[in-house]
């Protein structure tokens, strides 16, 4: 008889038990926060000025997971996938850009802050850059400033999105006429009279004060950092038009529209 009411008393605790665990519905004891921003104010400053860069010709997206744009190679066995994901999952890219059309992947960009100085951080980089590379993915890196050009900026994502080819709209740094006209008015005043006497015209006199102040500023090479002059195409279909090349051509060939 006892031992008949124990166990009557024990179905009842659990049946008590099972109603309430549904009815809290397996709920975790741990709170959240919201943050207040999800760029940080680094990041804030230049999508601003990213934004203006692309126009509509790209949709921008703000830190992607890399697993949510590349994955492991086909063929690989579990084992493989597994740990080749586990390297990808938990980082992301600080922008990517897409096609506005069908939001195809077109490139991921990063901005290095002072953090990215260090040797850990540097290694992930390192992987990263790699991890693209080998999916054909470009992956364009800017230093992180205070302030950003537009102009700059555009330059340096349309380098990448359509960088220079053989026969394309620009041609190659053999093809350009002398080592390239520097902005300043002395090189410009050589060049000028070194292209002048080869066409048997007469000598143009050097530009003035206000017509070298208002020549654009030389960008940065986005391939090497160094500073672009620019450069004047003599052959081709594009002979006489003018773009930025880089000044320690031969070694570095990067090129960028004018």
């Amino acid at each position: 008889m006892e031992l008949g009411v124990l166990l009557a008393i024990a179905i009842g605790v659990m049946l008590i038990l099972a109603q309430q665990k549904r009815a809290g519905g397996g709920a975790s004891p741990f709170g959240y926060r919201r943050k207040p921003y999800l760029l940080s104010k680094a990041e804030r400053s230049f999508y601003g000025v990213l934004t203006q860069a692309v126009g509509d010709k790209a949709l921008i997206f703000s830190k992607v997971r890399v697993a949510d744009v590349l994955a492991p190679q086909k063929g690989l066995n579990r084992s493989s996938w597994q740990q080749a994901f586990n390297k990808i999952s938990a980082k992301h890219v600080d922008f990517l850009l897409c096609d506005p059309q069908d939001c195809a992947v077109k490139l991921a960009i990063e901005l290095d802050d002072a953090s990215h100085g260090s040797a850990k951080r540097q290694k992930r980089d390192a992987f990263l850059e790699q991890a693209c590379e080998s999916a054909g993915l470009p992956l364009l890196r800017i230093r992180a400033a205070r302030g950003y050009g537009v102009v700059d900026i555009r330059q340096q994502v349309e380098a990448v999105l359509f960088p220079v080819q053989q026969g394309s709209s620009l041609e190659k740094p053999e093809q350009v006429e002398g080592q390239g006209v520097e902005v300043m008015a002395h090189e410009q005043e050589r060049a000028d009279n070194q292209t002048e006497r080869q066409a048997g015209k007469q000598i143009e006199k050097a530009p003035s004060g206000a017509e070298v102040a208002a020549q654009p500023v030389a960008p940065a090479c986005h391939q090497c950092g160094e500073v672009m002059v620019l450069r004047k195409a003599r052959s081709g279909k594009n002979a006489g038009q003018q773009f930025w090349g880089c000044s320690a051509f031969p070694k570095c060939r990067g090129a960028v529209k004018c």
